[in-house]
């Protein structure tokens, strides 16, 4: 009798917390966000394959974007595996699907978790070396000339300073079995060993990952890319007066000059922009959990549910809009891109197997800019086009490593 009334106990407290307002959910995650995690992959996936067809990408502070595209790609999955799943299993109700779910989850959590963090190295280490060459001094020249004689083994050590950092987030979830419940009350996704401790869950996952991944991160971006700005602007001051001189008071090109602060301040606009509005949610919506979680919880319940996910859609957005940005204001990449998209036309169409040349980085545009601001004075040389016609290019400085005009 006693065991009959605690397998009745059991079974009144079997539930299962799905999706919450599954049909709005579908249209924001199912449809929306979808949508934009297939357009990162693509983008993302494309950009890829102009960083593998063009060395002369890999052997510049480009590299860095590259790794990026690779990481979105990732990050486009783990999307689709851990946020788009759910929406569908609950709005169809589809039970295989669930325990599919519960057998990759805490691995692929874990995993874009990892993924956000070194992506976010990424990002400063390009802003850093930009930095980098934008000033002058013996220490500065020290650090310049081993991140880029080191670029590969640094971004190794960041990947896997990512990993060690975020592998806890596996054992902060768990899954409780309820032999006695049935269907999807069967398992509940519940909070692990690590995230059960209340001084682990203040200083490591407030204190420390708040500041580490967000705030520490965007102050760094934004006071460097706002000294690479104020050190642009200086140059081109410079460069204008001494144009002055020569010319003897003769009037001087001034659309170049406003064209590279532009160039500078729209990718500080971009970068900036895009991780706060990818991150700025994430920390309030963090910083009110921990002083009062319940009032969110049970004062806002639906409202609270859709910020969570508009957080990772913002996440997602960023990636998605990476390629785009610096494609728009980064010459290089976008000739690059252009080549490489033409190349695969003509193959497609015309079945070429003829192997593809090396991407020259410029064509046709002297004065061309990487993000950041920073023009490169320097020579050109004539390519020869298949059609014979003679294009000035960009030259590779072995010594300083980059491309100069």
């Amino acid at each position: 009798m006693e065991e009959d009334d605690y397998q009745i106990g059991e079974m009144q407290n079997c539930s299962y917390y799905g999706t919450d307002d599954v049909i709005g959910k579908v249209f924001l995650i199912g449809i929306f966000a979808t949508l934009i995690a297939v357009t990162s992959i693509i983008f993302n996936t494309f950009y890829t394959i102009v960083f593998i067809r063009n060395p002369s990408l890999r052997r510049s502070g480009l590299f860095y974007f590259g790794v990026i595209a690779v990481i979105d790609i990732i990050m486009g999955i783990n999307y689709i595996a851990v946020m788009v799943v759910p929406v569908y299993m609950d709005y169809y109700l589809y039970l295989p699907l669930w325990h599919i779910f519960l057998s990759y989850f805490r691995i692929v959590m874990a995993e874009s978790n990892m993924a956000m963090f070194a992506s976010m190295l990424m990002i400063v280490l390009a802003t850093t070396e930009r930095f980098l060459k934008t000033f002058d001094g013996k220490a500065i020249s020290v650090c310049r000339k081993f991140l880029e004689r080191n670029r590969y083994g640094v971004s190794a050590f960041c990947i896997f300073l990512a990993c060690a950092y975020k592998y806890v987030i596996y054992y902060e979830l768990d899954v409780d079995h309820h032999p006695h419940c049935t269907d999807f009350m069967e398992y509940e996704i519940i909070a692990g060993p690590y995230a059960m401790d209340p001084n682990y869950r203040f200083y490591f996952m407030f204190l420390l990952r708040n500041t580490l991944d967000r705030i520490l991160p965007f102050l760094v971006l934004l006071t460097m890319n706002i000294m690479i700005v104020k050190a642009v602007k200086e140059d081109e001051r410079q460069k204008l007066q001494k144009e002055s001189v020569v010319s003897n008071g003769k009037s001087v090109n001034v659309k170049s000059h406003r064209r590279n602060v532009k160039d500078a301040t729209r990718a500080l606009i971009s970068l900036v922009s895009i991780y706060l509005l990818s991150q700025s949610l994430q920390v309030f919506l963090t910083v009110w959990e921990t002083i009062n979680r319940s009032s969110l919880e049970d004062g806002f319940p639906t409202m609270y549910s859709y910020l969570n996910d508009i957080v990772s859609i913002f996440t997602l957005l960023a990636s998605c809009l990476r390629f785009p940005i610096y494609f728009c204001c980064n010459r290089l990449i976008h000739t690059a891109s252009v080549d490489t998209l033409h190349g695969m036309r003509i193959t497609c169409l015309m079945g070429n197997s003829k192997k593809p040349q090396e991407y020259s980085p410029i064509h046709g545009i002297p004065n061309s800019l990487e993000c950041g601001g920073a023009g490169d004075g320097g020579s050109k040389m004539s390519l020869s086009s298949p059609e014979s016609i003679s294009k000035p290019s960009a030259v590779y400085d072995e010594k300083l490593q980059e491309w100069r005009l």
